[in-house]
Formats: C-alpha cells, sequence, structure tokens
C-alpha cells in the first residue's frame, strides 16, 4: 500500500491551514516518498524502460530500507529485548524480503503468532483466497557466536516438522488454507535463523527462500494426505496441482505467483502445467482449465500421443495421467446426459481403461471430490461456478458406483429456528469469485517469466 502517496491528499491542505505554524514539517512539496518502505515500481521506472528492471530496483530499496530500519532496533534494543513485527501477506517473495532483513541485522525469530485480524466480509476480503490473518513475529538478538549452521538433512527435517506441525495447530484454530500456508513460515525460519549464516556442505550460501520452500512443500503435502486418506499412489504432479489449487486457494483464477508457489511445491513450474493444458496464463493472471476447456473435437488412436497438445476427448484410446482420466471420466457422464445413463457411460470407460478402486483415477478423483469448494457443489445459474466447473457433480455421482467409496454429503444445510426466526447460522454457499486474488499488483508477476 502507498501510504505516503494517499497522504498526499491530506498534506496539501494540512500544509494551507498549518504550514505558517510548523514549516519545518511542511517543506517539501509533497510527502516525502523516498524514504517509505515499501515496493513501488513507478518510482524506479524511467519512460521507455522495462518494468522488470524496475521491480527488481525497487524491491532491492525496499530490502535496504527495512534492513537499515531493523539494523537500528538492533542497535537501541536491550540485550535481553524484545522486537515483535506484525506482518500480513501471501506473497513468498514479500516474506523472503522481510526474514531476510531482520536475519541480516542480526536477529532470531524465536516465535510466530498468526492472530485472524481480517474480516471475511471486508471489501478487500470477501469472497476472496486472501490471507485474512497477521502474523505476529517474535525476534530476539541473535548470539554474536552463533556461527555458521548447515543446510544437511537434519535441519531440513526440522524446517518441515515445525513446518506441518504449525499448519496443523492453524487449522484447529479455524484460520484458512492460505493462512496455514503462509503460517508456516515462521516457524520454518525459527530453524533457519539460530545461525548468523546458513551454507551447505560445500560452503555455498543457502537463501531464505531455500528454507520457505521446504515449509511450502511440506505443507502442500500434509493437505495432500489429509484429502487423500488413502493416499495418492500413482498420481502424477499435474494431478496434485489441480488438488491443490482447488483445496488451498478455492478459486478458478489466480495470481501468477500463487500459481508458481503450488506448482513448485508438486515439482512443475507454470509453463508446463500450461503445456499439460491444466492452467492458461494470461500476463500476472492464471486460469484453472476446465473439463470442457480441455476436450479435444476428435478422437486419437495413438496411445503414444495421449494428452497431445494437452488436450483429450473420452474416446481417446490411452491417457497421460490420473487428472486426464478424472476430466474424460466426468466428460463420458455429461455427454450421456448424467443420470443411469451417464452412470452406465463412466462404468464402461472404467472397466476399459482398467480404473479400479485402487487406481490412481480413483484417489485422485476422491480427493478432488473432498476439496471441492463449495460454490461447485450446486448450480445456481449458467454463470455460476457449478456450471463452469460441472466435473465436480459427476465425480460425486460416479465415486460410488464406480469405485464403492463414499461421497461426502453435499446436501444444504436448512436455516436454524431459534425462538421462532431465522437466522443466517446456515454454511455460506456463496460462489468462489472466480477473480479471486488479493489487490492487484502494478503489473505484478507478469515479466517474472519474461
Amino acid at each position: 500500500m502507498q501510504y505516503s502517496e494517499l497522504a498526499d491528499f491530506f498534506y496539501v491542505w494540512l500544509k494551507r491551514t498549518q504550514g505558517h505554524r510548523h514549516p519545518d514539517r511542511f517543506a517539501t512539496y509533497l510527502c516525502d516518498h523516498d524514504e517509505e518502505a515499501v515496493v513501488n515500481v513507478s518510482r524506479f521506472r524511467d519512460a521507455g524502460a522495462a518494468v522488470k528492471g524496475a521491480r527488481e530496483k525497487a524491491r532491492a530499496h525496499y530490502r535496504e530500507l527495512m534492513t537499515g530500519t531493523f539494523r537500528e532496533c538492533h542497535r537501541v534494543l536491550q540485550d535481553d529485548g524484545v522486537l515483535t513485527v506484525m506482518f500480513t501477506h501471501k506473497k513468498q517473495e514479500a516474506w523472503e524480503a522481510l526474514f531476510t532483513s531482520l536475519i541480516h541485522s542480526g536477529f532470531t525469530i524465536t516465535a510466530t503468532w498468526p492472530v485472524k485480524t481480517e474480516s471475511e466480509n471486508s471489501l478487500h476480503q470477501a469472497k476472496k483466497n486472501a490471507a485474512q490473518s497477521t502474523v505476529f513475529l517474535v525476534a530476539r538478538k541473535r548470539d554474536p557466536e552463533a556461527g555458521v549452521g548447515y543446510f544437511d538433512r537434519a535441519m531440513q527435517q526440522e524446517i518441515r516438522k515445525r513446518a506441518e506441525s504449525a499448519a496443523d495447530r492453524l487449522q484447529k484454530e479455524g484460520l484458512n488454507a492460505v493462512d496455514q500456508l503462509v503460517g508456516s513460515f515462521g516457524p520454518a525460519l525459527e530453524v533457519y535463523s539460530r545461525h548468523a549464516e546458513v551454507r551447505t556442505d560445500t560452503g555455498d550460501e543457502v537463501g531464505v527462500d531455500r528454507a520457505i520452500d521446504i515449509a511450502s512443500d511440506a505443507v502442500s503435502n500434509w493437505r495432500i494426505q489429509q484429502l487423500a486418506t488413502r493416499g495418492l499412489a500413482g498420481v502424477e504432479p499435474e494431478g496434485k496441482f489441480a488438488l491443490l489449487c482447488w483445496d488451498v486457494l478455492g478459486a478458478a483464477e489466480f495470481r501468477f505467483n500463487e500459481a508458481k508457489l503450488l506448482g513448485h511445491a508438486v515439482g512443475m513450474d507454470v509453463t508446463q502445467l500450461a503445456a499439460a493444458g491444466l492452467v492458461k496464463r494470461t500476463a500476472d493472471k492464471v486460469n484453472i482449465q476446465s473439463a470442457k476447456d480441455r476436450r479435444r473435437d476428435k478422437a486419437i488412436e495413438d496411445a503414444d500421443d495421449a494428452g497431445k497438445a494437452g488436450k483429450v476427448h473420452p474416446n481417446d484410446t490411452a491417457y497421460k495421467t490420473a487428472i486426464d482420466g478424472c476430466h474424460v471420466l466426468a466428460l463420458r457422464y455429461a455427454e450421456a446426459g448424467g443420470s443411469t445413463a451417464g452412470l452406465g457411460a463412466g462404468r464402461s470407460l472404467a472397466r476399459q481403461q482398467g480404473w479400479d478402486k485402487d487406481s490412481a483415477v480413483a484417489r485422485l478423483m476422491a480427493a478432488l471430490v473432498q476439496a471441492a469448494p463449495a460454490g461447485v457443489r450446486i448450480e445456481r445459474g449458467s454463470t455460476s461456478a457449478a456450471a463452469k466447473f460441472p466435473e465436480f457433480r459427476a465425480w460425486h455421482a460416479l465415486l460410488f458406483p464406480l469405485f464403492g467409496l463414499p461421497a461426502p454429503d453435499w446436501t444444504e444445510k436448512l436455516p436454524e429456528v431459534i425462538d421462532g426466526g431465522l437466522f443466517a447460522a446456515v454454511e455460506s454457499a456463496a460462489e468462489p469469485e472466480m477473480d479471486a486474488n488479493e489487490e492487484s499488483d502494478d503489473e505484478e508477476d507478469a515479466e517474472d517469466e519474461e
């Protein structure tokens, strides 16, 4: 948030009315923007200059100011004192900048406490997959003799355990999936920041991003295990990515950075995911593709061409991944008219492909049904999320008849009757925002892949 620029509105009026009384406070034409610790690309973008270069300069300026601030905190703080920092953000890069500045200033993270501070009904939070919590970071002066830590198996395993434990605790406390992911960063850095610097056994420096990546991967795998109680044996990274998207983000459209973060957790970048037909990228926005979006006009008989160009057809000879199998089962069900005929068409395809209850397709389908956001469960018009992604209702209908696996109850709950009146105690069945993003950043992330 560009607070100093927003303050210009008030500054000019205060200068007119109070400037003569406090000339030292109103010496400039507008507020002093240069000393505000914020990433503001416009301040570093010359006419005709590339956005990427300006963004790098803006980020470097932000890190420089933050590090200077924390160094001054370290100077004035008593040796047994405590520094508490409040921070809210779901972008990994923002956390990396904050943690790097703290650690380079001589601090070690000793505790992290996410506290839900954002109302789900606020204008910038409603129907968005946004972080709803402020994370309170507790930092103390690091022991001058801390020395070098080594990024060995023991440190990495401790980071994973701390991240999973934090996510489990936050889930029990009612924080959403985004907060569970972001809330794991702090515990990971508690382990990392015990040392003045962290290196590999060959002496290479290890950045904060490596610790955050391990924490993110650990939480992603933890969530997958919760959704797929029978495991995801045989399910490819593409299917795991789709599962994480619907579970963590709960939206059809999200920012590039979010796709990048979840893709990293399964070992795929956004370019690979787009080539697999799972997502479509437009600038800094990424859209997950539905079964209908991925349908090819004609079937192919050569098994080697399975999943060609990221497309599938219900009559293809073979399918490349488990998510492809899930999508074509949904297409078969829908194109047969659903109901009894749809079940028969799906059963025929499953028998033909040899998909039983222990197959990767069955395992992934069961997990996707568990992860389904409320908005895709019941159709509420042609523009609803359920209408755009009918595969979820198809999977829900097919799960038990095809594989004998129980499907969750998607029946809408009736309003509770209390003292003769109706109260809004029903679980919200609102559609997930199809443009579910936090405040958009200035041409953000689009240049990261250029």
